[in-house]
């Protein structure tokens, strides 16, 4: 007997950059070692480039949209849809959250096509909009948020990251019986090589996922560094980690470096310069091959997030540092997913997300109390066994074998 088939849609995936994509590509080859018959539906630059990834899926979109904003968005919503229609159908149609309202699609896709719908919420819209002051005429609004709901209530399965999530989905009266948590994992490229390229592959009890500390080359460098690896968005303030480098400008030894998004890099290239700041780097993004690298050379990570997102998503840059063994501090709700494993695993700090006294002080301890730092380490890497990408992937595929058997 043949297995199920499943269409994955997801606006960005490999090349591309964004993390949705990757973890899109995790499922889809767990799924493929699984039997499953996997298309992954996408907008893309060119169909030579994702076929250099020797992935063995189909692929339906190539055409690149450079559009931006609002219309971009649309544009690519518009393309999925229609190229989805064209395709025969699937057992089940999966969608994520990029672009924002993509559930709309996978509810009219599956509602043509006679088949499951399942939602993968990265990002809750279109309450994150608000949330991060996108503002919208309030007719649209309305209509958006009554879009959504009806979305969301057709699903035969949405899949949250976290409890936060789930609760938030519970006051929307949506059904428990419709909501799964499954948490979000690292990159495959981040774990050690010793572990392997496939999930099915991972020993049943991983002891270590980062190098031992001994092995850390820490107390080598001359900067203590302070890490923000990713996207920086609307839901992520600055301001708390451009005033802390204010606070420890005096402190040379340490440095706060932040690699990835140019355009959001240049942004705060001004406030060092207006501070006269030079305490804070900026990388590029980095190749694929280089990213244990990078997030290894950080002696601490950061994430932010805004208070108003709590609930509304989990930040995957928070997973990465977890695999290495590095230590988080994060900025944030206290309530949050976030905070809530920080707190339990002993894995680093959290401060209020405006609290820019709070976060230079944190940031002071570890660089000077090596008893504290060593023993986040370690939480750090109890933190990873828990969020490992063998237990998420096995979850998913379970979840799927059900709901297609359910039907």
């Amino acid at each position: 007997m043949s297995k199920p088939s499943i269409l994955l849609i997801n606006r960005v995936y490999p090349p591309d950059r964004g993390a949705t994509g990757r973890m899109m590509q995790d499922l889809a080859n767990a799924l493929i070692e699984n039997g499953w018959r996997v298309t992954i539906l996408s907008v893309t630059n060119t169909k030579a480039e994702f076929d250099a990834q020797q992935v063995p899926v189909h692929h339906a979109v190539y055409t690149h949209i450079k559009a931006k904003g609002t219309f971009g968005y649309g544009w690519a919503l518009m393309k999925l849809a229609m190229a989805a229609i064209k395709l025969p159908k699937h057992d089940v149609v999966l969608t994520m959250t990029d672009p924002p309202m993509l559930m709309r699609v996978g509810k009219f896709v599956a509602g043509f096509k006679k088949s499951k719908h399942v939602h993968w919420c990265q990002d809750m819209y279109p309450d994150l909009l608000d949330a991060i002051n996108v503002k919208m005429p309030k007719f649209f609004q309305r209509w958006l948020d009554k879009a959504a709901i009806k979305s969301y209530r057709k699903a035969d399965c949405i899949v949250v990251i976290g409890n936060c999530m789930k609760a938030r989905f519970k006051d929307k009266k949506i059904s428990p019986l419709k909501l799964e948590t499954i948490p979000n994992w690292t990159d495959f490229e981040v774990l050690s090589p010793s572990v392997g390229d496939n999930y099915q592959d991972l020993p049943e009890k991983i002891k270590a996922v980062a190098k031992k500390p001994e092995e850390m080359f820490r107390d080598d460098s001359p900067k203590f560094k302070i890490l923000y690896a990713g996207t920086i968005g609307l839901a992520h303030p600055m301001k708390i980690i451009v005033d802390a480098a204010a606070l420890l400008a005096e402190h040379k030894e340490i440095e706060f470096v932040f690699v990835g998004d140019q355009h959001a890099h240049s942004r705060l290239a001004k406030e060092r310069a207006k501070l006269g700041l030079e305490n804070i780097k900026f990388l590029p993004f980095q190749p694929i091959e280089k990213y244990r690298d990078i997030l290894e050379s950080g002696d601490l990570h950061l994430v932010t997030m805004r208070n108003e997102a709590e609930g509304m998503l989990v930040p995957c840059k928070f997973y990465s540092g977890l695999t290495v063994g590095r230590p988080t501090i994060f900025a944030g709700p206290e309530h949050s997913e976030i905070a809530t494993a920080i707190n339990y695993f002993k894995a680093g700090t959290v401060v209020a997300p405006d609290n820019a006294e709070a976060l230079a002080a944190a940031i002071y301890k570890y660089r000077h109390d090596g008893e504290a730092w060593f023993n986040a380490q370690e939480g750090a890497l109890q933190a990873a066994q828990a969020y490992h990408p063998s237990q998420s992937l096995q979850s998913w595929v379970d979840l799927l074998e059900g709901v297609v058997n359910n039907g």
